[in-house]
């Protein structure tokens, strides 16, 4: 390709810099220019570049027709991609995927589209794990929407893997492509300005064989302004007498229109109308051309270099040809050749495109068929093509059938809320409603409105559209369902009970089993939050009718009521069991209702003390909610409170904060949870007790009462109790007791023992708080709660401590110790160890490890770092690192309590233990 690169040495020196660079995380290079200018021209000879370089390079040129299909471009990239590499994705990814590539059946269960993301993110990890790997995409203006947010959706989320993007675009002011996920430090921009006059004679001699005369040659570069393409088309269209005289008017087009259209000029009528055809394609396959009876008409096409074969499939040889010829050709024949093109295709989406394509006249069939079509792109995971076609089918709905108008609005409106783009599903959601020809249509455009908003604008439409449909009570009921939903948040669990309420009550009116079963899962939520009876087997109930119809959405919610119950009952064995039941059921299907359950198992392994799983379901969780891009308040709480429970305070904090960020106000309570926890379990009660209060505000106006949720109350009294308020502490714990004594929770009744046996601590009475704490020892122990156990074993020889009862204070600090120690509480371990370290006396010396016993003697004895350091031949970092591991575990902080607790009788037989040893 060296003689296509004439005159653009600097370009290429740019390329092969940027290739050449160390790949340590994604990078972009965007070749930019005006039409012609030679930007494709650059992209090839950069994938060669490429390709001479890394093992992997894959590569897209998508054509301006093919602006409305799904995924073309992800199939261009990855529909030759190895078995081996798309083998470990998961169900739900590799549903997506190959339904993105068309290399699914037309049926199936709807798959989310953000699967899609979560894949391509797995496989470009994949792709990228044995060295860099480049995505090159040529006029990546003409780039399908639905490809470039999956990709975007994708790269957004890499961890530094090495992956470079070699893009090409034409001059288009303001849009950008995959390079807008990445910071501007590590996107290059290549601005392709005009040729030279010696490159643009170089160029002309290449690929036209001839050779200007000077005049000639300035008459050119001047007419096409040294634009490659142009140049080359300018000198192509004149005549040798037109070249050699130069009083002779050039034959320049006007416009780039006219000067593309040229090129067709010798071609047969009939090619022209086989090309027209493949215009409206894009890419037509070969064995389709044949079947359209015009692939013998194309030759003179092929022979020109309008067109090139590649793998069976036609190609333009420049994106412009194929524009020009399409854009140049009346609106009648272009729809002449979209219908041809729906006579032969088979694939329903394509086959729908091309027909309304066809259409310029509304057509209730057309629309129809579009409409069926929108919703099999959304079953494939695409839903910008079904926005697309959802929208096409609108404009061809007759005007007087306002209720399909209407349906297919909607439909339009949501297949572009699923994709993401809120703004665009508002806009047509509001303009339903401005045209809305009765109040249950109203209703239904408030109703997707609300799900753009927060909880009190959502609640105020919901209210707006509730009031147009006291004679549809189908749609009342589901109103009265979705105001119980959301407006718990904005005005507590009172107000959200009255609609519930109402929503069973119209449900069961109609014998509508889908609204009974939501209304039954969010009045079981509510009922269980109020410290109501019965609020488990109302969403039990909720979950055997869903299953019985069948209806993935209802299913859902009433899988996560009983899970979300079970959970903050800590009933944690039937929680367990529930929960992994319940991600066996989803694995398949629906990979975010499975992330959902794996927050709630999170917690029940937290509850179990099994930290280790805990942290891992977590973290599996998280990574779910980073894969799709949805963010709520709630998500940051397990992973948060999983890092305060392992000691990883900062880590905790982090989470607390990030959830304050993303909540509205209501919602803030878990938090200012977290913050508080960290704040008390580092020591500072004061700044603890600030979060607590305000976390309790927060539940008092929600109606949060169910003592399960409140994880922190007892933390509460503690604060209180450190701060001498213990009159407040002690009527917290009494409201909370008789809360948890009303519903029976036996997790809270353990923790409000051990509560009152702090209570009783500061007042002095040492022998009730010994016997109340004893009992929480057992209670806790009862209820599986290994860390409410250890706390209150720390609790108890803190008080023994005070009693002067060494030896026993030392046995409750030990098992203490020993269960911190086993959960991973490194926090807990720490403060256990303080307290073993007030008992004075030879402590845990077999905690320690031949290497740290040796420089805690010595030290012991008075010998600096250094002469232990020379001692030991270790270095004195070394000697600082152990010694800091020996205060750790023996619960010191200085060497003057190492040298009272551990010095020998002898000074110097620690120096000659070391000599000998």
């Amino acid at each position: 390709m060296s003689h296509t690169l004439v005159g653009r040495d600097a370009e290429l020196a740019a390329i092969r810099g940027f290739l050449d660079r160390p790949v340590t995380a994604a990078r972009a290079i965007v070749i930019d220019g005006g039409a012609g200018i030679g930007k494709s021209t650059l992209w090839q000879v950069g994938v060669a570049e490429a390709q001479a370089r890394f093992d992997t390079v894959l590569t897209s040129r998508p054509a301006q027709v093919e602006l409305g299909l799904p995924y073309v471009v992800l199939g261009d990239l990855f529909g030759d991609v190895g078995s081996h590499v798309v083998a470990g994705l998961t169900p739900p990814r590799r549903r997506a995927f190959d339904a993105a590539l068309l290399l699914a059946g037309d049926e199936g269960p709807a798959i989310d589209p953000r699967a899609l993301g979560a894949a391509l993110l797995d496989v470009l990890t994949a792709l990228a794990s044995d060295g860099p790997l480049v995505l090159a995409i040529d006029d990546d203006q003409w780039a399908d929407a639905s490809s470039i947010a999956s990709l975007s959706f994708a790269l957004r989320r890499l961890r530094g893997e090495p992956i470079l993007m070699l893009l090409a675009r034409r001059d288009q002011p303001g849009q950008a492509g995959l390079e807008a996920i990445l910071d501007p430090p590590d996107v290059e921009r290549l601005r392709v300005g005009p040729l030279s006059l010696g490159g643009l004679e170089a160029l002309i001699q290449a690929r036209l064989g001839i050779s200007l005369p000077r005049p000639a040659l300035l008459r050119v570069h001047e007419a096409s302004g040294g634009n490659p393409l142009f140049a080359i088309e300018v000198a192509r269209s004149q005549s040798k007498e037109t070249l050699i005289d130069p009083l002779s008017p050039l034959q320049v087009p006007a416009d780039l229109e006219r000067l593309i259209g040229a090129r067709y000029a010798g071609l047969p009528r009939e090619t022209r109308d086989a090309l027209l055809v493949a215009a409206a394609h894009g890419r037509p396959p070969v064995a389709l051309l044949e079947e359209l009876g015009v692939l013998p008409a194309l030759e003179p096409a092929l022979a020109a270099g309008v067109v090139e074969r590649s793998n069976d499939v036609l190609r333009f040889s420049h994106p412009l040809l194929a524009s020009v010829l399409y854009q140049g050709t009346s609106g009648g024949g272009r729809r002449a050749a979209h219908r041809r093109l729906a006579e032969r295709l088979q694939d329903p989406v394509h086959r729908a495109r091309h027909l309304a394509l066809g259409t310029d006249h509304p057509d209730d069939a057309v629309a129809a068929e579009l409409e069926t079509s929108a919703g099999l792109a959304r079953r494939r995971g695409a839903p910008i093509a079904a926005a697309e076609l959802a929208e096409l089918a609108e404009r061809l709905t007759p005007d007087g059938d306002l209720d399909a108008r209407q349906r297919r609005g909607m439909l339009a409106a949501r297949a572009h809320l699923a994709a993401g783009a809120g703004d665009r599903a508002k806009a047509i959601a509001e303009a339903r409603l401005a045209t809305a020809a009765g109040p249950e249509a109203r209703s239904e455009a408030l109703i997707l409105l609300a799900e753009l908003e927060t909880p009190p604008a959502a609640v105020a439409l919901l209210e707006e559209a509730l009031a147009g449909v006291a004679a549809a009570p189908r749609l009342a009921a589901e109103i009265h369902g979705l105001l119980a939903d959301i407006g718990r948040f904005a005005h507590g669990r009172d107000w959200a009970d009255q609609h519930a309420r109402q929503a069973l009550r119209l449900a069961e009116a109609v014998h509508d089993d889908r609204l009974r079963a939501g209304a039954l899962s969010i009045a079981a939520v509510l009922r269980f939050e109020r410290l109501e009876p019965g609020a488990l087997e109302l969403a039990q109930e909720a979950y055997r009718l869903s299953v019985g119809i069948d209806e993935p959405r209802t299913l859902r919610q009433a899988r996560w009521a009983v899970g979300h119950l079970l959970t903050w009952m800590h009933r944690t064995d039937e929680a367990r069991a529930w929960l992994e039941r319940a991600i066996d059921e989803v694995a398949d299907g629906d990979e975010l209702s499975r992330s959902e359950l794996l927050w709630y198992l999170s917690l029940v392994e937290l509850w179990a003390g099994r930290w280790d799983r805990a942290r891992a379901h977590a973290e599996a969780f998280m990574s779910t909610v980073a894969h799709y891009g949805v963010e709520r308040s709630a998500d940051h709480f397990a992973i948060g409170l999983i890092a305060l429970h392992q000691g990883q305070l900062d880590i905790a904090r982090e989470h607390a904060r990030r959830s304050l960020e993303v909540s509205e106000h209501l919602l803030q309570s878990a938090g200012l949870e977290l913050l508080g926890l960290a704040e008390l379990w580092e020591g500072r009660p004061e700044a603890a007790l600030s979060y607590f209060e305000k976390a309790a505000d927060l539940d008092r106006e929600r109606g949060l009462a169910d003592p399960g949720q409140a994880i922190w109350w007892v933390d509460h009294v503690e604060a209180l109790l450190q701060l001498g308020r213990i009159d407040e502490a002690e009527t917290l714990v009494d409201d909370w007791e008789d809360k948890a004594r009303r519903v029976g929770r036996d997790w809270a009744l353990a923790q409000a023992l051990r509560a009152r046996g702090l209570v009783a601590a500061a007042r002095g009475d040492l022998d009730d708080a010994n016997r109340l704490l004893d009992g929480a020892i057992d209670a806790h122990a009862r209820v599986g709660d290994l860390f409410g156990r250890a706390r209150a074993l720390l609790a108890l020889g803190g008080v023994r401590l005070r009693q002067r009862r060494k030896r026993l204070a030392r046995e409750a600090f030990e098992a203490a110790l020993e269960t911190f120690e086993a959960l991973g509480a490194a926090t807990w371990v720490a403060r256990t160890r303080g307290e073993l370290g007030r008992l004075g006396g030879r402590r845990r010396m077999d905690d320690l490890s031949p290497s740290e016993r040796r420089v805690a003697e010595l030290v012991a004895v008075g010998r600096t770092n250094r002469e232990v350091a020379a001692a030991l031949f270790l270095s004195e970092r070394t000697v600082a690192g152990h010694l800091t591991r020996v205060y750790e575990k023996l619960g010191i902080r200085s060497r003057t309590e190492l040298a009272r607790h551990l010095v020998p009788a002898d000074p110097d037989a620690a120096t000659r233990n070391i000599q000998t040893s």
